[in-house]
């Protein structure tokens, strides 16, 4: 168990709706340690955790990184008590959720139960957007790019005035995935080592071509500029879908966030991580061992 000044462990138990979600869904088990079923039953543990202790709660992604400036209390005066971004016309995203109380929580996990019975081959992120549709007056959208609505394409306009009204609250944006996948790279797992840099690969909302960074030396973080006019919006999280180590170490995330800056006008390239091949290498090798 890991010393950290001001880290509390909380386990998180499986129950019944863990064992039904995993009867219900169909994606391969053995891929990634049943990664589908444990990425989506995190939702119980999250509605646990909340009726036990009856406090608002924020859940970040592990591979999500945080601004020194992170708007903690603007949660609280959202009008709506679940808030989470949307990406697409399909997908929303978990990597940051504002859950203000059991009532919050128990939309997402009957909605995630409700979709796997219709839809086996459902994950959070198909379910997420069926919570905003099924409950839109509940739930705030967190703004994923520009201020400017004309930066947003296909989106509905309801949705888009509510990015508008939440960003007007923060006054800056959370990365559902587009801005870290695009600029940091892709995880070198899904493409046998290789790593896809500035590609948009995610056919969704935001125009993240037409975006830049800006590294903010009084921010120690990094900013979202307009190619087109240079307006300059404050990031607060960073999905690092790559899940480089260098990112999340307090000796080398300033570096590599700067280095990312100063890169993020180039084209697109893809490089091969030896340390993923390597490390794809062994675990087929055992997995082959252990059948």
């Amino acid at each position: 168990m890991p010393s950290i000044e001001g880290l509390t462990l909380v386990p998180a138990m499986e129950d019944a709706r863990w064992q039904e979600l995993d009867s219900l869904y169909t994606h391969p088990k053995e891929f990634r340690s049943n990664f589908w079923l444990t990425s989506s039953a995190r939702l119980f543990a999250l509605e646990n955790y909340i009726t036990s202790t009856q406090q608002e709660l924020i859940h970040v992604e592990s591979d999500v990184i945080l601004s020194p400036d992170f708007p903690f209390s603007r949660f609280s005066g959202l009008e709506k008590g679940l808030a989470f971004p949307l990406i697409s016309d399909s997908r929303g995203v978990a990597s940051v959720v504002y859950l203000r109380d059991t009532k919050a929580a128990n939309l997402l996990t009957s909605t995630l139960i409700s979709e796997a019975r219709k839809n086996s081959q459902t994950t959070e992120m198909l379910s997420l957007k069926k919570v905003y549709e099924s409950s839109p007056t509940k739930v705030c959208i967190l703004p994923i790019g520009n201020s400017n609505p004309d930066f947003y394409r296909n989106i509905a306009e309801s949705q888009l005035i509510e990015i508008m009204s939440t960003f007007h609250t923060f006054g800056g944006i959370f990365d559902g995935v587009e801005i870290g996948q695009f600029f940091l790279g892709t995880d070198p797992r899904n493409r046998r080592g290789k790593q896809l840099i500035r590609h948009d690969l995610v056919d969704g909302y935001i125009n993240i071509k037409s975006l830049k960074l800006d590294h903010d030396t009084k921010r120690r973080f990094i900013n979202v500029v307009s190619k087109e006019n240079n307006n300059v919006e404050l990031l607060y999280a960073v999905h690092v879908p790559s899940k480089e180590v260098k990112f999340f170490k307090s000796k080398t995330q300033d570096k590599a966030l700067r280095h990312m800056c100063l890169e993020s006008t180039n084209g697109a390239k893809t490089q091969v991580l030896f340390t993923a091949v390597t490390l794809g290498i062994l675990k087929s090798i055992l997995r082959r061992v252990n059948k």
